[in-house]
């Protein structure tokens, strides 16, 4: 019986209302959708003073010189504190050597053989 009455109800609404009873649309694409916000290009990390180093000799020539070491400094953004440390450090690791010259180094990598 109840049923029946709920249905009956329903139908009675509708017949009712003339048309004037509307039913709110809660679906969520009834709504336009909010403006695209446009996404920041990602921060690339920079590499290390290291890195910079090897690839701006693996550019020059594979070797620091006099000819080169000022245009190495600038293009791999170092001091001379830190050419000293890194080729060092490169020495160290087996990634470069004092020329023959004794004046020069040379670095040793997949580029430079």
């Amino acid at each position: 019986m109840k049923r029946s009455l709920i249905g009956l109800s329903f139908v009675t609404l509708s017949a009712c209302s003339g048309g004037m009873f509307q039913i709110p649309d809660f679906r969520p694409n009834a709504t336009p959708a909010p403006a695209a916000v446009p996404v920041a290009a990602p921060i690339v990390n920079p590499l290390s003073a290291k890195e910079r180093f090897v690839t701006t000799v693996e550019q020059n020539g594979c070797v620091v010189n006099q000819s080169n070491s000022a245009t190495i400094l600038t293009d791999a953004t170092l001091s001379r504190e830190d050419l000293a440390r890194i080729m060092t450090e490169l020495r160290a690791e087996g990634r470069g050597q004092i020329a023959a010259d004794q004046q020069s180094f040379e670095l040793i990598s997949a580029n430079c053989l």
